[in-house]
């Protein structure tokens, strides 16, 4: 199970409903280098496989590929303002290494 805050699930329904987002659904992606490292992607993207999962999540479909699938389970993806002004996504993954439980 993918998990996402309120204030991601807005930030995204208000992404789907531009003109430039219309017939893309929301993929997530995983990628362990090294052993160590997760990198992470997030972005729309119309070229879905057979290899694709799509999850229904608070009325909104994400894809994720078979490889980023089992990564990403219980991981919770949040928008938070990182610096005065500046929002992103960010992803809260206990599977990832170098995951840090938050305070807050």
């Amino acid at each position: 199970m993918i998990n996402l805050t309120k204030e991601a699930s807005t930030v995204i329904k208000n992404e789907i409903k531009k003109d430039s987002n219309k017939g893309y659904k929301l993929r997530i992606a995983v990628m362990r280098k090294d052993n160590l490292n997760f990198h992470y992607a997030i972005g729309f993207d119309n070229n879905i496989t057979g290899n694709d999962q799509i999850l229904k999540i608070d009325d909104i479909e994400l894809v994720i590929s078979s490889i980023s699938y089992d990564l990403c389970q219980d991981m919770t993806i949040d928008y938070v303002e990182l610096e005065k002004n500046k929002f992103n996504f960010i992803f809260l993954n206990p599977k990832d290494p170098n995951y840090v439980e938050p305070k807050e």
